[in-house]
């Protein structure tokens, strides 16, 4: 299941450099107290420093008391010491080597859940400052990765939000399409949930979307796990296959496993989950019971190495990946090319600029540059590392106490 073992990563590192702390940066927005949004408004920034000055960066994300005390974990247990212990002092001459290491240093804590996110980041944050210390893209260092990208150009898709009165949702579900399509956009996602859209709103929005769109731009709908019965779900997804959704994202519990699998058979319309899931493991139970034909492995959940594992396991079953990327910085939305140029299988990576939602401050000011969308495409990365780099003075003005 794990790939860090791939000889193709063996020898790669920096040798002459060590590494001298593992820190935990809690952030978040000021902006908006009473509906915070913890993907987009908040994250726990991962720093791995080392005794040339020169820092490896991710994001992570989740609850954040919990995420920094296992980042910044010293712990007593043999199996279970914590990233400071396997990595402090280390130098950086065998990437492989160091996170072979973190992983049997975080048995207990770090196989799943937020542990397993708290590694993961840490794990990027290694890719992330090797590849800078040795002048090469993050997607370059990953297992089995060739020299040269498995995709030209990279697609993004992005999602369209359901917030305020159903009225509201469908006013500014047109508006933000509007302003994404001058950016080149042509694939939407659209939030039909049950946070305020009844039942029989959650197939309208759609067709609404869809009339104000015309038929040649691509929808795909998320239910956000909203149908409580098997004869909703399978109703909606009906509809939405008649509207032209290329697929369906959560229309139940993740480990609603035969629901799942039933309504890929009833309808053939592709089913998207996983976005939320820490582990490798998961996302097979996915694809492997649920019969799930597209997995949503996400930067800040499962870090680069982890989605990368995620996206070769998915290749081996002949699925497809489109990425989870609703995120608080450009670590994440920076991160996700790399994870689409070393597979194949990636078909889209989600993705929402700073132009397009000013009111994103972390993904303002966190870190820089913001990727750089090309006529509605991304190039393959080719910065050293994830390709941003992060202001400590923004992670000072928008540090929390947790």
């Amino acid at each position: 299941m794990d790939l860090y073992t791939s000889a193709a990563s063996e020898g790669i590192g920096a040798p002459d450099v060590s590494i001298i702390g593992v820190r935990a940066h809690p952030v978040r927005s000021p902006r908006i107290v009473e509906s915070l949004n913890v993907l987009r408004d908040e994250a726990v920034i991962v720093e791995v420093q080392t005794d040339a000055g020169i820092s490896g960066w991710a994001e992570i994300n989740g609850l954040l008391p919990a995420l920094a005390a296992l980042v910044e974990a010293e712990q007593p247990h043999p199996r279970d010491r914590g990233p400071r212990h396997a990595l402090i002092g280390k130098d950086l001459g065998d990437l492989n080597g160091l996170i072979r290491d973190l992983r049997a240093n975080s048995i207990i804590s770090g196989r799943a859940g937020l542990g397993r996110v708290a590694i993961a980041g840490v794990e990027t944050a290694l890719f992330d400052l090797v590849g800078k210390l040795t002048g090469t893209p993050a997607w370059k260092l990953l297992p089995g990765a060739s020299t040269t990208p498995a995709q030209p150009s990279i697609r993004p898709y992005i999602t369209i939000y359901n917030r305020g009165s159903y009225a509201d949702v469908v006013a500014k579900g047109k508006a933000d399409i509007d302003r994404a399509l001058s950016f080149g956009y042509r694939s939407f996602k659209l939030e039909a949930t049950d946070y305020n859209t009844g039942a029989r709103e959650a197939i309208d929005f759609v067709s609404e979307i869809r009339s104000h769109v015309g038929d040649e731009i691509e929808l795909s709908v998320d239910n956000v796990y909203r149908w409580p019965d098997y004869e909703s779900g399978l109703h909606a997804a009906r509809r939405y296959k008649d509207l032209g959704a290329v697929f369906l994202e959560d229309p139940f519990l993740p480990e609603q496993w035969e629901m799942l699998r039933r309504l890929t058979d009833d309808v053939g319309l592709p089913l998207a989950t996983g976005g939320g899931m820490q582990s490798t493991s998961l996302f097979i139970g996915q694809m492997e019971i649920a019969g799930t034909q597209i997995v949503q492995p996400g930067l800040h959940v499962n870090g680069l190495l982890g989605s990368h594992e995620v996206a070769a396991q998915a290749a081996q079953r002949g699925r497809r990946v489109t990425s989870f990327g609703v995120a608080a910085t450009s670590l994440t939305a920076a991160g996700q090319l790399h994870l689409a140029a070393a597979n194949a299988n990636v078909e889209y990576v989600e993705y929402a600029p700073y132009e397009l939602f000013p009111n994103l401050l972390l993904r303002a000011d966190v870190a820089k540059p913001e990727p750089m969308l090309i006529d509605g495409t991304f190039m393959v990365p080719t910065a050293a590392g994830i390709g941003a780099e992060c202001d400590p003075e923004a992670l000072e003005r928008y540090r929390v106490q947790v």
